[in-house]
């Protein structure tokens, strides 16, 4: 069987260290790419089984480099393992949701590293045993709860059938935990393995198969709500979900003294599984609390409160498993076990939740929608593996650029103006699926990191335009300049239009503006003050100013003078006009060359000056044709020529007061002047 061919992407420094190690065994056929080299990466992918990418960079963050590669690598089907540092265990969520199929801490010891990043390429399954628990499985469109399922260090396995696709994240829930999950297969039955657990994490599962394993020995669990105590027997305190054996008397578990005698789900999520951010905002569950476990007599059995509940009489008979609460009774807990805080939770209410919407925005990286708008600049066509709606932004913002932004994207890729091109696309595509949006139902669920992801790759673009800005001032590039005012413009008017729409999926848009005379005035509303009354206007005069007295005398005078020294100040300024355009320019003319004299083929005079077209056999003998021009030029009030060559070629300067040629041009082949 050939080695898979793993692609491995890292700092330039670490590569061959890592290649080296992930070379042993000869378990992968080892490709290495540079992180900070993302086009070379991407066209790496095509020929690769799997990647595995490391740490990041400053410049390159790993939750863009996943979202710019998942789709390549898993719409073929292969894995993308992502490798973090123990203090990055917060990006674990944003990891996943970029693409990421599992999720590695270091340090940790080289065989285990192979074993686990094997495992997770292959998607191998240990054999093995687990402890039964309900557990609930989630991804973005569908959800489902396995009941019979079997939890184990490795994952969760259940005899029941599942739609879900071989490499697809899913995201698990049962009792207190909730995880990310690797599917291995969906059918017939259904294996997924745990994904991306942090070392704490894991030592809590173990502890709580260990802990649950030893309650199940120690006494066989009867149902905590809803089983009829059998006659003569003593109901006995238990998992919910397991019934009493009919027919026996159920052993009484007393309850735990200490946190460290309970079961591992009683004591509460791991830790750093509540601070962590849900992939989505879910409706939050009515609070369930359970009644209390009452004994033969009708003494309620001392268990760790959950709130107060009023114990039942010791004459009521016990309800049923399908008979519904009274009214006044608590709602019952739910056998599946709580979720943590904010997590995933299937079970079912007393009414039914709301469903969750799709989430907006789902921001595209920098680097995707810059690459993507300079490829159609180039191409004309966006790549196929594209998202259709990145690509139609991509043309939109690319067809409204100007000649001027198109030949400097050409010649600067990497310039400020291909970061606000790459923001603006960013900030369409986004506001593009909006307005899709709107109107949906369920309702849209807002994501803000998502928006404070996609406005500060505007504002940072907008940032980088203003220091070009200022180089283009401190230089005095006016062309430049010009540019980045049209360039900033285009950013300022889409981060607008996307702000626009984050606020109305949010209920948050301003009322429509009314017209005149919409609002009444004088109508107050309860919680108003009065309106202060506008001061009356007065018709009357202003008053005259002391200062100004003197003067006011000058206004009541006959304004027919006024007119009259208008109309001479015009005139004469028509009439310096027409001498200054008319008369002040010099007259241009043509003169006769026969009286110039043979050789002469034009004569265009201007003024004080003349042109002169003269042949070359003319300038063979210009001593001798030389006076009879200069005579003709004298008459026509000329005081300097120049002398030119029919091809335009200068052939001398004329000056005609003295009847001398300087720079005369001579003729190939006469002799030199003695």
């Amino acid at each position: 069987m050939p080695a898979t061919r793993l692609l491995l992407i890292a700092d330039s420094k670490m590569l061959p260290a890592l290649a080296n190690g992930l070379r042993e065994g000869a378990l992968f056929d080892v490709l290495t790419v540079a992180l900070s080299d993302p086009q070379a990466a991407q066209a790496a992918v095509e020929r690769a089984d799997a990647v595995v990418l490391f740490y990041g960079a400053p410049g390159v963050p790993v939750p863009a480099a996943l979202q710019t590669l998942s789709p390549k690598v898993r719409q073929r089907g292969g894995r993308i393992v992502t490798v973090l540092q123990r203090e990055q265990v917060a990006q674990r969520d944003e990891c996943f949701r970029a693409g990421a199929s599992d999720l590695l801490f270091m340090p940790m010891p080289k065989e285990q590293f192979l074993a686990r990043l094997q495992g997770a390429v292959e998607l191998s399954w240990p054999q093995g045993g687990g402890s039964p628990a309900p557990v609930s499985v989630a991804t973005r469109t569908t959800a489902a709860k396995l009941p019979q399922a079997a939890v184990s260090v490795a994952g969760v396995e259940a005899p029941t059938e599942l739609p879900l696709k071989v490499g697809e994240t899913v995201r698990l829930s049962w009792g207190t935990f909730q995880s990310w999950g690797l599917v291995v297969r969906g059918a017939p039955s259904a294996q997924i393995r745990f994904a991306g657990l942090a070392p704490d994490e894991e030592g809590q599962i173990r502890e709580w198969l260990k802990n649950g394993a030893k309650l199940a020995a120690a006494a066989p669990p009867a149902a905590a709500t809803g089983t009829p105590t059998p006659p003569g027997g003593t109901a006995a305190v238990a998992t919910a979900g397991v019934p009493t054996p009919p027919g026996g008397t159920a052993a009484v578990a007393a309850a735990p003294s200490s946190p460290a005698e309970r079961s591992a789900p009683a004591l509460g999520p791991p830790p750093g599984f509540a601070d962590r951010k849900p992939v989505r905002a879910q409706p939050r569950a009515p609070v369930r609390v359970p009644p209390p476990v009452m004994t033969a007599s009708g003494t309620p059995i001392s268990t760790p409160p959950v709130a107060a509940a009023a114990p039942l009489p010791a004459s009521a008979p016990p309800l049923p498993a399908s008979a519904p609460l009274p009214a006044s009774a608590p709602p019952q807990a739910a056998q599946n076990g709580s979720p943590a805080a904010g997590g995933f939770s299937f079970d079912a209410p007393s009414s039914p939740a709301p469903a969750a919407g799709p989430v907006w925005p789902v921001p595209f990286a920098e680097g995707l929608c810059r690459t993507a708008a300079l490829q159609i600049l180039k191409d004309k066509n966006a790549a196929a593996d594209l998202p259709p709606s990145l690509a139609a932004a991509a043309k939109k913002i690319t067809n409204m650029l100007g000649s001027l932004e198109r030949a400097a994207l050409d010649k600067a890729p990497d310039s400020p103006f291909a970061n606000a091109v790459g923001a603006r696309v960013a900030l369409d595509a986004a506001t593009s699926e909006g307005v899709r949006l709107y109107g949906h139902q369920p309702p849209v669920s807002v994501d803000l990191a998502g928006v404070a992801a996609v406005m500060k790759q505007a504002d940072e673009a907008a940032a980088l335009l203003q220091k070009e800005a200022n180089t283009a001032v401190g230089k005095g590039e006016v062309e430049s300049l010009q540019m980045v005012t049209a360039a900033s413009a285009a950013l300022s008017r889409d981060l607008l239009t996307f702000r626009e729409t984050s606020d109305r999926l949010r209920g948050q848009s301003t009322a429509p503006r009314l017209g005149a005379g919409a609002l009444d005035p004088d109508v107050v509303l309860p919680g108003q003050g009065p309106r202060p009354t506008p001061a009356k206007t007065s018709n009357a005069p202003a008053p005259v100013r002391a200062e100004l007295r003197d003067f006011h005398s000058l206004d009541g005078g006959p304004g027919r003078g006024k007119t009259i020294l208008m109309t001479l100040s015009l005139g004469a300024f028509i009439i310096a006009l027409a001498n200054a355009l008319y008369f002040g320019i010099p007259r241009h003319k043509e003169l006769t060359p026969e009286s110039a004299g043979k050789g002469i083929e034009r004569i265009d005079v201007s003024g004080a000056a003349a042109l002169v077209t003269v042949s070359p056999e003319w300038l063979v003998a210009a001593a001798a044709n030389l006076p009879q021009l200069t005579s003709a030029l004298r008459e026509a009030e000329v005081k300097k020529a120049v002398l030119t060559l029919p091809n335009g070629k200068p052939a001398g300067v004329l000056d005609v007061a003295t009847g001398k040629v300087t720079g005369l041009l001579r003729p190939k082949g006469s002799p030199p002047p003695r």
